[in-house]
């Protein structure tokens, strides 16, 4: 996901097709597509991507998933799992921790 451009979010979203097709095991292209749809306010598409994610990333050994890949899902299947009327803005983006005030 580099350079994807509001305007443009359905030719993002065909670009992400593809790889998640050519990458049906691995959840970190329906983790990306997730927020793709999000973002267009496609959110029954980007929960059952995310739960798909979810899906494949725990049949995988702990060692093969990415640890950011596991909060993400965790925090991403939350936003899918509120109850209607009470969703965040925007899911949860994968993002570095925020360092210690000082």
């Amino acid at each position: 996901l580099t350079n994807v451009q509001l305007n443009q979010l359905d030719q993002a979203i065909q670009r992400c097709d593809k790889v998640v097709a050519a990458f049906p095991g691995q959840p970190q292209p329906l983790n990306e597509r997730f927020l793709l749809h999000w973002l267009k306010g496609e959110e029954q598409a980007a929960c059952r991507d995310i739960r798909q994610a979810d899906a494949l990333a725990r049949r995988l050994p702990p060692a093969k998933v990415d640890q950011q890949l596991r909060r993400d899902l965790e925090l991403r299947l939350a936003s899918c799992s509120e109850p209607a009327g009470q969703k965040p803005q925007r899911p949860a983006a994968a993002a570095a921790p925020a360092s210690p005030a000082r």
